[in-house]
């Protein structure tokens, strides 16, 4: 019996002496197992069929030692990265790489709470590839165009970044694009040349047959670029020498060829402002003819430079000045000079510089001038109504009297549009009559509002504030923006 009881005590002390040591002193093996799957699960390699994998690693562990709690750790930690991956590639669409990470978080125990946002986005996502052959057909089907297919192409690759067919489809549209871009470039049509490299880079910046193409492009556009600025100094001397005509016939072929597009029509409304200035200039003088023939070249050039509305304006008053001249001057006429001038001294000091019709100062004036043109007491009074019609503008602006000086600026600008300082009026005036109406917008004065903006659009209808008044004027009456 001693010796029974012996031999299972030794038999007891040998067990726990070797599960203590292995705890005290693990197996090398072991360790190295561990090392692997710390390694693989740093470089995403979470699971592996041939067993190379953080899991399988970790798994290893455990097979040999159940409780090992770094390996039970490390399992956590690569179901957290499975569900990281998971929502990586359902947002780029990689929908089998989504589904294989979440079958791994899942075998791993994941909590529901956090698969099942990610198992929705999946049915969704997988709902609308469904889709993809549907979109590939149409993108196949003939007599689809060029802009059609590639906007198809897009929708396939937006459900399936890495649809094979897709991006060989687009691939292709966009070499044919570059090679049509070739052609185009060897038939001296740059621009649309240029249009269709441009789309390719905002399509694919990195398109294989991109880089020779666009070397092409800027050779060429540089060529034309000296012959453009060749073609624009035989247009400025051409303008200097008063050749207009001339010179705009090559501002427009230089516009219409889409080279430096911007400054031929800089060139072109610059002389539209000459011409529809020397309007006003003949229209003051009744020569009628000239100042329409001017107008309708000015129109032609630059149709929404501001001095042609101003110069209609001044032909229409010179138009209906002449109405009231007698047919015929004569010495009875002349002699009604001293008077015309008094009169139009006398509505000055009135402030009548426009208003009423045959009794302001304009409207005598006129006359006076249609009289005796070259009367050096003519002369002093036009002086004096410039002088009169600036001061008058000043002073009206300064109290914040805007239809005042509007009335003022308008009468001086019919005697003389093409004043120094004409177009720094009309801007000043036009952002008063922005900044009234949006504070009339802010009373609910939704009328004397537009009103405002009309007039601000009158004197200055490029003015950019405008539209955004207009806007704001449609949302304060409830329409839309």
């Amino acid at each position: 019996l001693l010796g029974a009881l012996l031999l299972v005590l030794f038999a007891t002390t040998g067990y726990w002496r070797n599960s203590i040591s292995l705890r005290l002193l693990p197996d090398p093996r072991m360790n190295q197992q561990l090392e692997r799957a710390q390694s693989a699960l740093r470089h995403g390699r979470l699971s592996s069929a041939d067993g190379n994998g953080a899991r399988e690693f970790f798994e290893s562990v455990l097979a040999t030692d159940p409780d090992q709690m770094q390996a039970r750790a490390g399992l956590v930690q690569v179901r957290n990265a499975a569900i990281v991956q998971a929502n990586k590639a359902l947002a780029t669409h990689r929908l089998e790489e989504a589904r294989k990470q979440l079958a791994l978080a899942e075998a791993l125990s994941a909590p529901s709470v956090q698969l099942q946002s990610l198992r929705a986005r999946l049915r969704d996502l997988e709902e609308a590839s469904a889709d993809t052959a549907g979109l590939l057909a149409q993108a196949a089907a003939p007599g689809i165009g060029d802009e059609a297919v590639l906007a198809l192409l897009d929708r396939v690759l937006q459900l399936e970044a890495d649809n094979r067919v897709a991006l060989e489809g687009r691939d292709e549209l966009l070499s044919a694009w570059l090679v049509k871009a070739e052609t185009l470039l060897a038939d001296g049509k740059l621009e649309a040349a240029h249009e269709l490299v441009d789309k390719v880079i905002a399509e694919d910046p990195a398109q294989v047959d991109l880089p020779p193409v666009r070397a092409k492009l800027g050779e060429a556009l540089a060529r034309a670029q000296r012959g453009s600025d060749r073609e624009f100094q035989a247009a400025r001397s051409a303008e200097g020498a008063g050749r207009l005509d001339q010179a705009a016939r090559i501002y427009q072929r230089l516009e219409h060829a889409g080279l430096d597009s911007a400054r031929a029509r800089e060139a072109l409304h610059r002389m539209a402002v000459v011409a529809a200035r020397d309007a006003g200039k003949e229209a003051a003088d009744f020569k009628f003819k000239r100042a329409e023939a001017l107008l309708a070249k000015a129109r032609q050039w630059s149709p929404q430079a501001e001095e042609i509305v101003l110069a209609q304006q001044r032909l229409e008053q010179s138009r209906q000045a002449q109405h009231r001249l007698p047919a015929q001057a004569d010495s009875r006429d002349r002699a009604r000079l001293p008077a015309l001038l008094a009169g139009a001294e006398q509505a000055m000091a009135r402030g009548d510089l426009m208003t009423p019709p045959g009794a302001s100062a304009w409207d005598q004036l006129r006359i006076a001038t249609a009289l005796a043109p070259g009367k050096p007491a003519v002369r002093k009074m036009q002086a004096e109504f410039s002088r009169h019609s600036q001061q008058c503008f000043e002073q009206a602006m300064a109290a914040g009297h805007l239809k005042r000086a509007q009335a003022c600026l308008e009468a001086r600008l019919a005697q003389d549009p093409a004043v120094a300082d004409a177009t720094e009026a009309r801007h000043r005036l036009a952002e008063r009559w922005l900044a009234y109406a949006d504070e009339r917008i802010g009373a609910s004065d939704y009328a004397e509002a537009e009103l405002a903006i009309a007039f601000a659009r009158r004197w200055q209808p490029s003015n950019p504030a405008i539209r955004k008044s207009s806007a704001r004027l449609r949302r304060a009456r409830g329409g839309s923006p």
